[in-house]
């Protein structure tokens, strides 16, 4: 299963796909802090994030 999640800040462009659910979490929340200088809550990550199926 694939993982993604799309940065719904403004006008961000951050988009991210992988397998592990860990490494969404992780590189996410590094994004969040350092591009927009905050911090993402769980319940918004788990929210964002979408499970999808590659062809």
């Amino acid at each position: 299963m694939t993982y993604q999640y799309e940065c719904s800040e403004g006008s961000c462009q951050f988009l991210l796909r992988s397998s592990s659910s860990d490494e969404v979490e992780r590189l996410v929340r590094a994004h969040v802090r350092m591009v927009h200088n905050g911090r993402i809550d769980s319940t918004d990550l788990k929210r964002g994030t979408d499970r999808i199926e590659l062809a």
